[in-house]
């Protein structure tokens, strides 16, 4: 199970469980790009926890999508955040 906490300077607070790699990604990018703060966790079945990066969910994401459809979300995912992007800095 993955779990990702997303916080802001103004008080917001969130914490989402999710199964799917892909559906954290797209709450840490998000996040990313309404400016808040968040933190991602992957909880092993031995009882470990792990922190994630940005860099670890979509490695992730990629390698756990279950079929096409799922891996062209995650490519979708990464577009959208990507032009979301390039449309802050200009």
């Amino acid at each position: 199970m993955f779990a990702v906490q997303v916080s802001g300077p103004t008080g917001v607070e969130a914490s989402f469980t999710l199964a799917s790699a892909a559906l954290a990604l797209d709450v840490a990018l998000r996040s990313e790009r309404a400016g808040l703060w968040w933190s991602a966790t992957l909880a092993h079945a031995e009882g470990v926890v792990s922190r994630l990066s940005l860099r670890s969910l979509r490695e992730l994401a990629v390698a756990r999508a279950a079929d096409d459809a799922e891996r062209h979300f995650v490519d979708q995912l990464q577009w959208q955040h990507e032009l979301q992007m390039s449309f802050a800095q200009n």
